[in-house]
Formats: structure tokens, sequence, C-alpha cells
């Protein structure tokens, strides 16, 4: 028996195997002979000491066998005494790897496939990490640069010297390989599932392969010597030297070695549909006037398609959760009055679309807004904001503007600036006062049976599951948008559980726009500067404390409580009784089921039941009113028309017509939304014993027939409608009316039809809560099918009940004033994407007056005949009064600006994005006469050098309105520096360290100079304020915080007079080591 151990074999140097296998090689290859037995010894051999690299790891290898780059052995056994080859020296002199159609395009979509799969490989993960490629090299480590004649093409810097054995079996292995980087924060390896924190600061960086290639030099015949030879990389998950994973994209790379090498793939990741809104900003800059209305020659500008407010959860401390949860906000309970079950949306959320489509109960939505933490941030003060609001869209419910909402901080608890305490949200009372009663907002939101249409339900929950709910944070004192966040919907999906909750903290998210700085010249002195490339930073504004959970078989409300008993008094004998019944039920049942808002018995902001009383019985009044005017002026209509012919009114001819036309008039309802198109089937029947060549006619080209047969068959499909379908069934013709078709005597055939609308109602999209529908939105199309002699055979009507639409995409877009809006926005990876150029959807939007919102709807298709559209982007374009100011860091400059008053008297405050930059006089509340001019002075002091954009708001305080706004484009240039210094400063705790600067008065008389840094937070004066006389010095004291990181900083010092003219400017170079 083999009795050798384990750890004798780890004594033998040279034996490179493992020890199990290898004792389960030997048990499957020898078998038991009675009375026999076989003695193993395991030697070490020296001579295989230099050749052991042309061994394979963990295979076992013969003398026999041919291995490249040893000398076959006349007597079989070449591993007995080993000899090598001869190496013969080769050079690379030109390797290149070109990449289609281009390196940034291929790098791109890479990491717009890497980050889709990622997506929807994982659409149950917390969050996904935010990859970022570093560089790229091949396994040879060859090292790249772009050659200047082919920048597109990457090429070796030098020459490669190289050693080979010219062997038949010997191959070069050409590996293309990128370096990745990613953030590290909280990571959970379960079910291949990646969870990384966004706000880490940290990065690790990892090298995968992309593709791989092999070149047989020596394989006869070798005919390649000063040739330029093509060789494929390969991708995808394909059996490979290096037995790794490869990825596939759909970009092909090309690499020469020593000539082009080509490398086709195919795409092998899903679809990134992104669900979160984007805040993005017009970069165009004008170095004079803007451009007019009828300036339609500038080039559009491309918008990069990146989620950059997509969902990053956060986690607090515990002392940060514990002062949170001792605000006493309500809990969320299910029916029975049990806490709903917790949610970790941290963790993968195991989902059955079966289970959940089963569950018979209904869904209570709920969103708890709790509490926002403020983040410092440049430019603003450590109180801001003090009230906010929020506004939001959830599935097909009309957009949702909440009440004003205090931020509410504990005086006496104390915190560290690195770890802000959460600030509890309170309502405000329409006096202004703050609500005493539960902290928070609560919203709830009713989908049911009797919410949904037939069908939807399955549209619903996939909604929750896939989508993620975007929310603008304002401010609700300047109206300036502070930031925008979304979360994730799949956590309120209950899998037939009574109720569930998760607690979300995310991060409020902006995009600042900040241009190259440029030292100041006398030429840049009173003039505009060009337009230098942009830079997008993500700026995090603050944390959103928001809870959601959704309750299963919750009580009956008030409301249904009065919908029963007036059900009751339906079946009174009385009449009017019954009729003022009937009303109020309607709209009891509009209250209850329209928008699916209700209130709730512990609801946070819950209503008065007098104040609702109150509605239900003015509604009532208004209904009746409404009504009664309506039978009156028919009534009168009617009087009318027969005074003035009396013999028209009563004539028998319109009543036969009218009641024929009724008799042939099929009637089909519609429940249609935004661009879908709704497909139904008309059987149209010829009566006659003749056959008729019937003309179809339709009213509005939103109901249409379907003449092509491929569209026809697209639909059937789509619908799976069993009905036969005939190739070229209609006769169309130049000047008709409408297609025609053939039909034999009593003969039946079925005419196909589409609804489908690209209008939309705004005034359906702005309801607000509680509001009740005395109008009816539903519209009626007829399609009229005559016969040869132009009578009508058949008549059908369709009834459209429009229904609001799921937003998938929120833009909001900022623009200067009567300008055109040219944006270019990149569509995401589909599920079957072309190859080839990326698809850009341009935008052209004329421009308005400022303060005024245009907000429009953009469709996207991949479908060739447009049943259903696969994104529903909601676009808000802000014009902005532009204002272009050029100024330097650290002095203050001065701008005027213009206020003109409205028809009426308003209370105005003016309020700007950076209140540490910008000042506006006066400062306070002042009151605007009707047509008045109201001039205002901009003091404008910026820190950063480079071109940026601010804004300015003039509100109405009263009535809670933006009066005007204004786009501040700023253009600021570094100053000119007189003297410049270094200092070392250590690193860790401490006191830090103080130095002195000489500061001589220029002026021959007395003067008083003030001290100004860029970094306030880092240095501090002895003294912001000294006076010196005429020609005399001043030592200035500098105190120079502690870091807790070795680094270095500029640092700028600057000596401004009373009226912040920057005199001199110093420049302080602090090393931290």
């Amino acid at each position: 028996p083999l009795k050798t151990s384990v750890e004798q074999l780890t004594q033998y140097d040279n034996l490179r195997i493992f020890p199990k296998p290898l004792f389960f090689f030997f048990y499957f290859i020898f078998f038991i002979i009675e009375g026999a037995h076989l003695a193993c010894v395991l030697k070490k051999h020296p001579a295989l000491d230099s050749v052991l690299h042309l061994f394979p790891e963990n295979v076992l290898v013969s003398g026999e066998e041919n291995i490249p780059g040893l000398v076959a052995s006349p007597t079989g056994d070449a591993l007995l005494k080993p000899q090598t080859l001869k190496t013969l020296p080769f050079t690379l002199n030109r390797l290149t790897i070109s990449l289609q159609p281009s390196l940034e395009k291929f790098e791109s979509q890479l990491l717009q496939l890497i980050n889709a799969d990622l997506t929807f490989s994982h659409c149950f993960a917390n969050s996904f990490a935010s990859f970022a490629l570093y560089c790229m090299c091949v396994s040879l480590c060859f090292f790249f640069s772009s050659t200047s004649s082919q920048p597109q093409i990457l090429g070796l810097r030098s020459s490669l010297e190289l050693r080979l054995t010219n062997h038949q079996a010997l191959a070069i292995i050409f590996q293309l390989e990128y370096v990745f980087s990613t953030p590290i924060g909280r990571e959970t390896m379960g079910n291949f599932c990646l969870c990384l924190s966004a706000t880490s600061t940290s990065r690790a960086a990892f090298l995968h392969s992309l593709r791989w290639g092999i070149w047989c030099p020596f394989q006869e015949p070798a005919e390649w010597k000063g040739e330029e030879i093509q060789l494929v990389l390969q991708g995808g998950a394909k059996p490979n030297p290096h037995g790794a994973m490869v990825y596939s994209t759909e970009m092909s790379a090309k690499a020469q070695s020593p000539a082009p090498i080509s490398a086709p793939g195919t795409a092998q990741a899903c679809s990134a549909v992104s669900n979160f809104a984007h805040l993005e900003m017009d970069l165009q800059q004008g170095g004079g006037d803007s451009a007019s209305l009828h300036d339609e020659g500038d080039q559009l500008q491309e918008l990069p398609f990146t989620p950059v407010h997509a969902p990053s959860v956060v986690f607090s401390s515990r002392s940060s959760l514990a002062h949170l949860f001792s605000a006493g906000f309500p809990d969320i309970v299910d029916s029975s009055g049990q806490v709903a079950e917790v949610l970790d949306p941290t963790e993968p959320l195991p989902f059955d679309p079966n289970r959940e489509e089963n569950d018979l109960q209904g869904n209570l939505l709920v969103f708890q807004f709790l509490a926002f933490t403020r983040i410092a941030a440049p430019g603003v003060g450590p109180d801001w904001p003090e009230n906010i609001y929020f506004t939001f869209q959830f599935y097909r419910f009309p957009p949702v503007t909440s009440q004003r909402l205090k931020l509410l901080t504990g005086d006496k608890v104390q915190h560290k600036a690195s770890d802000p305490l959460p600030c509890v949200l309170a309502s405000i009372n329409k006096d202004g006062t703050v609500n005493t009663g539960s902290p928070g907002l609560q919203l709830q939101f009713r989908v049911d049976d009797s919410f949904l249409k037939p069908g939807e339900k399955r549209w619903f929950l996939r909604y929750l599951a896939l989508h993620a709910m975007h929310i603008d944070i304002w401010d609700s004192d300047s109206l300036l948008l502070i930031g925008s966040t979304a979360i994730e919907l799949k956590y309120m999906l209950r899998q037939c559980k009574s109720a569930v909750q998760a607690l979300h903290e995310v991060e409020v998210l902006t995009t600042d726009y900040v241009g190259e700085d440029t030292l100041l010249t006398n030429r840049d002195l009173g003039r505009h500067s060009a337009s230098s490339p942009m830079t997008v930073h993500t700026i995090v504004r603050g944390r959103l404390h928001i809870r959601t959970g959704n309750i299963g078989k919750y009580r009956k409300t008030e409301l249904q409580l009065y919908c029963s008993i007036v059900t009751f008094l339906l079946w009174h004998n009385n009449t009017n009784v019954a009729k003022k019944a009937t009303i109020l039920l309607n709209i009891l049942k509009e209250l209850l089921l329209t928008d699916g808002v209700v209130p709730k018995e512990n609801s946070l902001n819950k209503p008065g039941d007098s104040d609702r009383k109150l509605k239900c019985m003015a509604a009532v009044r208004e209904r009746e009113a409404s009504e009664d005017a309506k039978t009156a002026k028919v009534e009168a209509q009617s009087k009318k028309a027969q005074l003035a012919n009396p013999s028209e009114a009563k004539s028998k001819a319109e009543s036969i017509a009218n009641m024929l036309s009724q008799a042939i008039t099929t009637q089909h309802l519609l429940y249609a939304s935004l661009g879908s198109a709704e497909y139904m089937e008309f059987v149209l029947k010829n009566p006659f014993n003749v056959p008729e060549t019937v003309t179809i006619h339709s009213d509005d080209p939103e109901l249409s027939v379907i003449t092509n047969t491929e569209e026809w068959r697209y639909f059937k499909a789509l619908t799976r409608t069993p009905t036969p379908l005939e190739e070229n069934m209609f006769h169309l013709e130049q000047g008709a009316p409408g297609p025609r078709v053939y039909l034999r005597p009593k003969e039946s055939l079925h005419v196909p039809l589409k609804y489908q609308s690209f209008l939309c109602d705004h005034t359906m999209a702005l309801q607000v809560w509680w509001r009740i529908k005395v109008h009816s939105h539903s519209m009626f199309y007829k399609v009229t099918f005559k016969a040869e002699d132009g009578k009508p055979m058949a008549i059908c009507q369709v009834n459209v009940e429009p229904t609001p639409h799921v937003v998938d995409q929120t833009f909001r877009l900022y623009h200067p004033e009567l300008c055109f809006l040219k944006k270019a926005i990149r569509l995401p990876v589909w599920h079957d994407p072309a190859p080839g150029e990326p698809q850009d959807v341009y935008l052209k939007v004329p421009g308005s007056p400022s303060p005024h919102i245009k907000m429009f709807f953009v469709m996207v298709f991949t479908d060739k005949w447009m049943a259903a559209p696969s994104q529903i982007w909601q676009i808000y374009v802000h014009f902005l009064e532009r204002v272009d100011v050029s100024c330097v860091t650290g002095q203050r400059s001065c701008q005027s600006l213009v206020l003109r008053g409205t028809q009426a008297i308003r209370k105005v405050k003016c309020f700007s994005s950076h209140p540490g930059e910008i000042e506006v006089d006066p400062a306070g509340v002042f009151v605007l006469p009707p047509a008045a001019v109201q001039e205002l002075q901009l003091k404008v002091q910026p820190w950063q050098a480079g071109s940026r954009f601010l804004y300015v708001n003039a509100v109405d305080v009263e009535q809670q309105r933006l009066v005007t706004a204004w786009l501040l484009c700023l253009n600021v240039h570094r100053p000119v520096l007189s003297k410049a210094f270094e200092v070392c400063v250590p690193v860790g705790g401490g006191r830090g360290s103080s130095r002195k600067i000489t500061y001589t008065n220029p002026y021959t008389s007395s003067r008083t100079f003030l001290l100004r840094s860029d970094h306030p937070d880092l240095l501090q004066f002895k003294e912001d304020k000294f006076q010196i006389r005429g020609g005399e010095s001043y030592t200035i004291g500098l105190r120079f915080a502690t870091s807790q990181s070795p680094g270095s900083v500029d640092i700028l010092v600057y000596v401004n007079n009373l009226e912040e003219k920057t005199e001199e400017t110093f420049c302080v170079k602090v090393n931290y080591s």
C-alpha cells in the first residue's frame, strides 16, 4: 500500500504536485492484487531545477513526452538528463492595439456594460460599485502610449527584446488587461453580490483581462519575418491558457503584433435601465450677447448619460440613530396593531413574482420623511438649509409637492463636526408656526383592485421591483434646489406578509460645473474671456432619512364607512334623497379612490374632521349647482331652437337618422396612457347580398387603421389575438379619405385599429390631493365605415379614459432666458444594442422669459412599431435671466440687477445659492410696487478660480412664489501673487503651528486692511483687521490647523482694503508631514 504522508511529500522542494489529488489519481489507476504490494520512493532530482519553468503546474509528465524547450533524448527519457534548446534573440519592433471605433468609445461602453451587468445581475443588491479605468497593459508588461499620427491606436513605446527557443509548440500569449478602480466600503460577497459604500474615500484597484490571443511563430511554414501579422484577440467564456473568465464586450479591439490584431466580440450584458434623475445645466457660454431665438447655428452639446443620482445608502453612527429615534416617530403597524417587519436595505431581497401576484390583500404604501442631516459646504452657513420641502412622483399618481418642513436641532445635544446629527423634520403651519405634534411627514398611497386596471397589478409589482423613486429636495425659503436623491422601492414588496418597513438613509446629491482657472492678465480686465472646458463635480449636500412601508389588510377608513351609509340611502323612497345620495356616493368614491391618497388615523399630519366634512358638503353643493346650471342651459337652448325653427326641431327624418346611427354604432372603452398603443379589432360585416367596397374614415389621426401587414402581425402577437390575418387586405389611394376594403356578400372580417396619443394634458399631472373631479377627462373618437353610396354601414365609437403614466427619468436643465436650449442626451445600453456609434437624443427647446419653467415628456421606443415606450423622460427647463460677471478670487466685484414689478404689490426677498460668496442689497424684505423698477446690488466675492454658475432668486415671501431668477455665469481669475512661502505642519493631534508674515503699507497715509483666506478651516489670523501708518510694517500672525493625513495644500492670503479690493496676495504652501 502507498504509505507516503503529506509531511514526507512537502520536504521535496521540486515536487510541484498536490498530495490529495495525487492519491486519488493512484486510487483510480491501480487495482488491489492479493499477496502483492507496491513500494514507491520519492526522490529529489536536482537536474530538473533549471527546467522547472517549462513544466505545467499540477500535471504529471513523463520523459517520453515532447516538452517544448527540451532536447529530445536518444534513450527516450528527456527528464533523466534534461538539456534545454538554445534561445535565439528576437525583437518586436512595432506592436500596436487599435480599438474600434475609438479608444474613448471602447472604454465608455466597457464601463456601461460592467455597470449594466452589475445592475441587472443583482437587481436586489443594496448598491453597486462605481468603477473607473486607471490604465491598460498586456501580461508581458508592455507599456503603451498614443501615437501622434493615429491618436486612437495604442503603440509600444520602444522595441521589445525576447529570447525564444525555436520549437513548434512554443506560443506567445497576448493578453489585454485593464486596471479597474472601485471605492472600498462595506462588502458582502454572498450570492456574488458586492455592496460598497458610495461615501468611501479609499479605493481599491484590481486587474482584469478583456482579450487574449495566441501567436505560434515557429509553426511551419515560418514566413512571418519582416512582415505584419494580424491576430484575433478573443473574449468571453472560452477556454484560455490562464483558465480565467474574460469579459466580453461589443466593441472590437485590434492589436498588431507586429501588425494589427482584431478582436470581434458579442455583447453579453443586459440593458441598464436607469431610474434615477439627473440635474444638469447648459454649459454654453457666450462672449457677449446671448443667442436669440432666431439664432439656430450653434452646435448641439452632448450631455453624458450618467446616473449621478443613483441611490447611495450611507450608515450613520449609533449616536446619530439614537438621537433620531428619540424624537418619537409613530410606528408603521399592520391591521392587527403589530409593528411591521423591518427589512434591511443593505441586504439583497428575495423576490417571488408569483407569490406577490397571488396576494389578494390591498396595499397601503407609506412614506415617512423623518430627518435631514446637514453637511458643511463652502459658500453656505452651518444652519443651511433651515426649511425644506419635497417634490416627487410615485407610480402614476399625480406629482406631489409636500408642505414646508422645519429642520429642528437639539441645543442640548453635543455632537462632533465630523459626525453631524440629523435634524428632525416638523411641519410648518399656515401662520408660520411649527407644529408641535408628531414629528416628520407621512404620506400614504392606496393601491388595490379598485385603483388598478385589469392586468395592471403585474406592471405595478414590476415597477416596485425594478424602479427607484426620485425625490427633489428644495429650500422652501429661497425656492432653490438643494439636491436630489432616490430610494429603491423593492423593499416595499410584502411577499404575502401583513406589513413590511425599511429605513433608508440616502445622500442628497447635486452637480456643480467648474471650468479651468486662468491667471489674470491686463487684457482680461473689463471683458469676458472665452469659455473654458468644464468639469462636472458631484457634491453631497446632505443625507435624507426616510422610512418606507407597505401595509396589507388595513382597517376600513371613515370614508369607506360613509360609502356604506350612503349606499343604504340609495334605497330610500324619496327621489330627492336618492339623487343627493348618488352625488355624495360618487364624491366619496373619488375621495377614496382618486389618486389613491387617503388619510390614516395615526397620520403625522391628519386634517381635521370638520375641514373634511366641509369639503364634502361644498363638493355636494358645487356638483348640484353645476348639474342644475347644465340642465337649465340645455332646456334654454332647446326652447330657443324650437322658437327659431319649430318644424326642424320636430323633424321625423332627423329622429329616424339618429336612431339608425345609434343602431349601427358599437362602443368600446379604452384606458390609455401617454405613448402606449392600444390595439383592438372591429368586426365589419356586409349585410347586403351584393359585394361592397367600404371606405374607412377616422375623425382623428390618433385612432387609425393598421394597413401594414407586418405591423398587424406584430400587434396580434403582442396581444395574443387568435383572429385570422390577411395579406394586402386594404387598398390605398392618394386623396382618399381613408383605406378601402372589399367585402363579399354577407362576409365578415376583422379590421385592426390602433389608438396612440402623444399629447399630454398637463393639468392632469398637476392635480392636488383631495381634488374633486367635477368634469370628466374622457374623450371619444369615431371610425365610420361607408359603403359605395356614401352611407354609413357601421360606426365604431371609442371612448378613451386617459390615465397617468410612469416617469422613468427626470431631468432639470437651467438655461438663459429667450435662448434656444440645445442638448444631446445619450441613450443607455439597451437589451439589444446595435453595433457602431452610441445613440443620442437631440433636444431643441425655444426659450421663454424668466422665471418660466417648461415641462415636457420625451418617449423613447426600442421596438419598430412603437407599441409602448421603453422609457419616459420628464424634462424641466428652468429659464433664468443670464448675468455674466468677470472677477478675481478674494476680491469683491459689484453688479447691478433690475427687478421689475408685476401687476400686484409684493413683498420680496432675494436669496443666493452661495451666501458666503454673494451678497444682495437690499438683504431683507422690501416692497415691490406694481409696475415699479427696483435696482439690486450684487456683491460677488468668490474664493475658487475658474468658470462657475451661481443662482439668485427673488421670492414673494407671502405667496412663496418665484418672482424672478438670475443665472450668474462667473469667470473667476487667479490673482497675481506678491510673495510665496512654505511651511511644514505636523500631522496628527496637537495645537498646530504658528508663523508670521511681514506686510508694509505702500501708501503714505494711514490705512486699514482686512485679512482674508480661501481656506478658513486650515488658516486663522491673529487679527482679521489691522491699521498701520504710511510706510510702516505690520506682522501678520498666522495659525495653521493640524491635519489627520499627510499631504500639501496651497493657501492664499489676501490683504484687502475696506472696500474688499485686494492690495496684495500671498501664497503659503503647507506641507503636512
